[in-house]
């Protein structure tokens, strides 16, 4: 169990060289400002710290990463390029390897078997330690869902596909990451995953949207709307069709209590459309205004800092989610009242937070009463009882659990371990 933070030294990991791979800003993903805060946070508790970065065509300049980190964008997601990320790997002599690996970061299909060769050649040299961000369960992988991802794979194809990536996954590295229990659940009684395998921690929110003196959560004036918030990239999957609904119906059965929605987001990196458009457009057919709804698209630190201290309520509407939620995360870092789908990687993460809420996914009705009952000021948290092992609030307590990861990958290398043993076998594997 972690230590109380008041107990932990400031520098405990001082002189140990850590390398990870992953995309980095500015290609505004997940796994790439996952990246830039643990990259951060690893080196402000005294890691030396190189990040093998992707190349990103026509992107802006990174920004100077802070002291302790060095950023090298080496590698693409090609052949090629995949190449030059093993050469690089391979030259550098740090003790681990941690890779970021999502099948949206590497595309999948051959483009994620090609990058797993690379890591099985890097992993021969020394532990590699993987945090995997996305995982659907076998039963989910319906044509329906895979429209909403916008994956263009039948669900026969896309089976076979995510069971051979995750089985080499599960071969080629020391240990898998993932951030909640619900994920390693689905990787052991979907994918024969053995749990001795997967090491679990939690997402803190971001520290960049931290409370602080001047952001405690504060009510609106008197007379001025409550804010509803959704924040977060725009996609199909995460329900927003379904929160704009509810939103307009709200509004219409108080219309003595005013109340705005923001959804602030871009669209997703994978999305070939202007969403956000579509979005817009979907507000206007509701009756709803751009006093009603406002969308800033991407909006920087201190806006989200703002944006999530002064709502009312933070909505998660997802139809579908493949892992934790920096929004839920950062939500919960604010003691913001939050509203989630009840899926089981949110409700694994809320862990009980005591002031939630949990609704059916795509269900109009309960999101509309969630929101009417904060425009009257009588909502009601209603919290879901604790499934996580063990919650992790802050990125310090983050990364010194996966500290002890590292730790644990090396001993076992030195009694003898292999990454391709057998322990990844038949026994509990669901059927094909």
């Amino acid at each position: 169990m972690t230590p109380p933070l008041h107990l932990l030294r400031e520098r405990p990991h001082e002189g140990r060289r850590l390398l990870l791979i992953s995309p980095y800003p500015p290609s505004r993903t997940g796994p790439a400002e996952y990246a830039a805060v643990f990259a951060a946070q690893c080196a402000a508790r005294g890691f030396q710290i190189r990040v093998l970065s992707e190349q990103v065509p026509g992107a802006e300049p990174v920004p100077s990463p802070p002291p302790g980190v060095t950023i090298d964008p080496v590698w693409t997601a090609d052949r090629d390029g995949l190449r030059q990320l093993y050469r690089a790997a391979r030259d550098d002599p740090t003790d681990v390897v941690h890779v970021n690996y999502s099948f949206t970061m590497y595309g999948g299909g051959l483009t994620g078997l090609l990058a797993l060769l690379q890591f099985a050649r890097i992993s021969r040299r020394r532990p590699l330690v993987v945090t995997l961000f996305d995982v659907l369960p076998r039963r989910e992988l319906t044509s329906e869902t895979l429209a909403l991802y916008h994956v263009r794979a039948s669900p026969r194809l896309a089976k076979i596909a995510v069971r051979v990536i995750l089985r080499l996954l599960a071969r080629v590295s020391d240990r898998i990451v993932v951030q909640s229990q619900s994920t390693q659940e689905i990787l052991q009684h979907d994918y024969g995953i053995p749990e001795s395998k997967v090491a679990i921690t939690e997402l803190p929110g971001y520290p960049s949207l931290r409370p602080t003196a001047d952001s405690r959560p504060v009510g609106p004036p008197f007379g001025a709307p409550r804010t509803i918030l959704y924040y977060g990239f725009l996609a199909p999957y995460k329900g927003i069709e379904v929160l704009l609904e509810a939103f307009a119906l709200a509004r219409a059965t108080v219309p003595s209590r005013p109340i705005r929605l923001v959804v602030a987001g871009a669209n997703h990196p994978r999305l070939e459309v202007d969403y956000a458009a579509e979005l817009r457009a979907a507000a206007a057919r509701l009756g709803l205004g751009s006093s009603d709804v406002e969308f800033p698209g991407y909006v920087d630190d201190p806006t989200s800092t703002r944006l999530f201290a002064r709502s009312s309520l933070v909505v998660l509407p997802y139809l579908k989610t493949t892992g934790a939620s920096g929004t839920l995360a950062s939500a919960m870092g604010f003691e913001r009242p939050v509203v989630v789908s009840d899926l089981a990687p949110l409700v694994s993460q809320l862990n009980g937070y005591s002031n939630s809420r949990v609704v059916p996914p795509g269900d109009v009705g309960a999101l509309t009463e969630c929101i009417r009952s904060v425009a009257e000021g009588r909502f009601v948290p209603r919290p879901p009882a604790a499934q996580a092992p063990g919650a992790i609030r802050r990125w310090e307590e983050l990364v010194d659990r996966t500290a002890d990861v590292y730790s644990s990958a090396l001993a076992a290398r030195r009694r003898g371990f292999s990454p391709f043993g057998s322990d990844i076998g038949t026994e509990g594997e669901a059927p094909t």
